[in-house]
């Protein structure tokens, strides 16, 4: 396992661990700083879109020319933006799906939250008299 594939998966699994505890009602945020963070992590991830659509136009291996020494370089450049793994579009997959656990971490303590004002606001009715 290379060490960007190691980091990777530290930073997932943190990040579902996060979003565990948060699903659990093990781990509180205040809702401002959740609510910017979401905010920041959307804003994010349409970044990264536009980063994965633009390693399609680094990968032009016949714009190197003809000779074969431009091919290869071509096939190399093509490798790098979209070939497997250690590609910049492998790297942006593997940033854009942190980014979404970090979101599943956020919804669910809007979830969370919500639930818990929806139950308090019933109970207060509850105990209310009648009007």
């Amino acid at each position: 396992m290379t060490g960007n594939t190691q980091g990777f998966t530290d930073n997932l699994l943190y990040w579902q661990s996060v979003r565990d505890q948060a699903a659990a009602g093990e781990l509180h945020v205040e809702t401002e700083i959740a609510q910017e963070c979401d905010k920041v992590c959307a804003d994010y991830l349409v970044d990264l879109s536009k980063q994965l659509e633009f390693t399609q136009m680094l990968s032009s291996p016949e714009a190197f020319g003809d000779l074969p020494s431009a091919q290869m370089l071509g096939a190399k450049f093509h490798r790098l933006a979209v070939g497997e793994e250690r590609s910049a579009r492998f790297a942006i997959k593997q940033q854009i799906e942190i980014i979404k656990t970090m979101r599943e971490f956020f919804r669910h303590y809007f979830a969370s939250v919500e639930a818990t004002d929806t139950d308090t606001a019933s109970a207060v009715e509850a105990l209310s008299p009648p009007r």
